[in-house]
């Protein structure tokens, strides 16, 4: 399986980035009851950097404040010391499906991890190739234009939170103004940064990382680790925070981001910015008594203050993120959904076909299981004309194999210049014609696409995300715990193989037909099948079973196996074919 192949990138070593070398942040700054003994740490600092000038105390001292944002859709906390985001918990679709981490508790989408923030820095932070400065911008506790603790904004309203910070002494002014929508995933997001009046050169931070926070470990299928996302000359990169290129997107750079299988926080900038930067971090941790490594990426895109922003932050919704990409006017940022790399292919058979079948029944029975069932029938039913003639053709290549045999048997005897070895040669030509068994594999490599679609449609789609089936299967994304559905597809796969036509009937191909009927399935179902998702395992199987009961009419049919051909001499000594005779 392809996906198989994309995602053993996955494995290779972390490259940690040489950007951190540069603008690495500060130790943790201390608690505002620990204030006295700032200046030691100051001290610290200076003496490690002797070139650079005391610092000077703020004009004014500012405590510090968190301020939640309330939506019907989402909840944020910022913090006024950085101006960042400390929390973002996504709850809600726009059409009410509840949305919870994999943990099935709020989802939270912004890591925690002390050792991540300390390395990395926060969602919103702002970055500067001076290191003075840059500690400033991490460090600095900003003015909050309201008193608000809470900002509670409901469907159709708009509000607005301001962070400024202030330095007279260095003539260090920095503004971020965020307007946050009642109904919306996505907000503006302002920001100026100015010294004497001049813009500064600032980075804004994206990250790290971004996604559903419980998820531990990753896999295969739907737990991917979280992955850097940039929309560079109308080309989507994806960089994984494992393998991350010696040389980053070029510009002009229209969005860039961090994305999950499900989620994305994308800043798209109102004037592209004309690079991008990332940053890693590798964070050892012991879960059950395994010691793991989960790996952390963060995007920065360079700017000239002063700069506007669109930011998404949510769900990787098709129809939510066409919303947002028709107010901003074609930035594409749909591209955001990784459909693979038959993604022409792949999205057209989703959106038009695949998704609204499923929309279709979920209304009636609400269960995307019995969607999953009643759109495999559907799409077997209109392949069924494929499968009965590549049944015949199949069952023609199977008779007229032992002329094939004698036709090769004779030509190997004959010289080249030899008028007889013409013949033969058309007369096998024709035989070949007639029974052509590559049109027997002709259903199912039309059903691959499908295949892969339905793939791809259970590990980014949010409608079968947690979505329950019967019992057990409370989730058609995650593997069925039990594996009881992987081991029936494997007998259904087995089933439908020895009821497929041969396309030899050469006894000496016994060893090849026991290999595809028994050892494939079982191979293919513990390699690609154990662990994958719930709904991709009962759309092959029900795809199975349905092409059993197909296979069953079609033999019914058409009748008894044709009796192989026989060859009967002419009078040139050329056999011609002639069916054999019982007795």
């Amino acid at each position: 399986m392809e996906k198989r192949v994309l995602l053993a990138f996955i494995l290779s070593t972390t490259i940690l980035a040489l950007w951190y070398y540069f603008f690495a942040p500060s130790p943790p700054q201390p608690t505002p009851s620990q204030k006295p003994a700032a200046a030691p740490t100051r001290a610290a600092n200076e003496a490690k950097t002797p070139a650079e000038t005391p610092e000077a105390p703020p004009a004014v001292s500012v405590p510090e404040r968190e301020i939640r944002i309330e939506t019907p859709l989402w909840t944020a906390i910022f913090h006024n010391r950085g101006a960042v985001a400390r929390s973002w918990n996504v709850h809600h679709r726009p059409n009410g499906q509840i949305l919870l981490g994999a943990d099935r508790r709020p989802l939270e989408l912004i890591p925690q991890e002390r050792e991540v923030i300390e390395k990395l820095g926060r969602p919103f932070a702002l970055r500067s190739p001076e290191a003075q400065l840059d500690r400033i911008l991490q460090t600095a506790t900003y003015t909050v234009a309201t008193e608000d603790s809470t900002l509670r904004i409901e469907k159709g309203e708009t509000r607005q939170l301001t962070f400024t910070y202030e330095d007279p002494a260095r003539e260090l002014r920095v503004q971020k103004t965020f307007t946050f929508f009642g109904d919306r995933y996505d907000f503006r997001l302002s920001i100026s940064a100015t010294r004497a009046g001049r813009p500064l050169e600032v980075a804004l931070v994206l990250g790290p990382s971004f996604g559903d926070q419980s998820i531990r470990r990753s896999d295969t299928y739907t737990k991917t680790p979280p992955i850097a996302v940039v929309r560079a000359r109308e080309e989507t990169h994806r960089v994984h925070a494992e393998k991350v290129p010696k040389e980053p997107p070029q510009g002009p750079i229209t969005w860039a981001g961090i994305e999950d299988n499900y989620f994305a926080l994308v800043a798209i900038p109102t004037t592209p910015t004309s690079r991008v930067s990332f940053s890693t971090h590798a964070l050892k941790e012991t879960i059950e008594d395994e010691e793991i490594t989960r790996h952390f990426i963060a995007v920065t895109l360079p700017m000239s203050a002063p700069q506007e922003f669109t930011v998404f932050a949510g769900p990787k919704d098709p129809q939510v993120l066409a919303a947002v990409d028709a107010r901003l006017g074609g930035v594409e940022l749909e591209e955001v959904i990784n459909y693979g790399y038959f993604s022409s292919v792949v999205k057209p058979l989703i959106t038009w076909v695949l998704l609204p079948a499923l929309h279709a029944v979920h209304k009636l029975t609400g269960n995307y299981g019995v969607g999953i069932i009643v759109v495999t029938i559907a799409l077997n039913l209109f392949f069924y004309p494929l499968r009965r003639s590549s049944t015949i053709r199949m069952r023609k290549a199977s008779a007229l194999q032992p002329k094939m045999r004698e036709l090769q048997e004779k030509m190997k005897g004959l010289k080249k210049n030899d008028p007889r070895l013409q013949e033969l040669q058309m007369e096998q030509l024709r035989l070949m014609k007639e029974a052509n068994p590559l049109g027997g594999c002709l259903p199912l490599l039309l059903q691959l696409p499908i295949f892969w679609a339905m793939f791809i449609l259970l590990t980014v789609s949010l409608d079968v995300r947690q979505a329950p089936f019967v019992a057990w299967i409370d989730d058609l994304s995650s593997p069925d715990r039990w594996h009881v559905l992987p081991i029936l597809m494997c007998a259904s796969m087995i089933i439908s193989t020895l009821m497929t036509p041969a396309p030899s009937g050469d006894p000496s191909q016994r060893v090849q037909r026991f290999m595809m009927a028994y050892v494939m399935p079982v191979l293919l179902t513990y390699l690609f099948f154990w662990r994958a998702p719930s709904g991709l395992v009962l759309y092959w199987m029900f795809s199975n079973l349905v092409g059993i009961a197909q296979q069953l009419l079609i033999n019914r049919s058409l009748g008894p196996q044709p009796l192989p051909v026989a060859a009967e001499p002419n009078a040139r000594g050329i056999s011609k074919p002639k069916a054999a005779t019982k007795g």
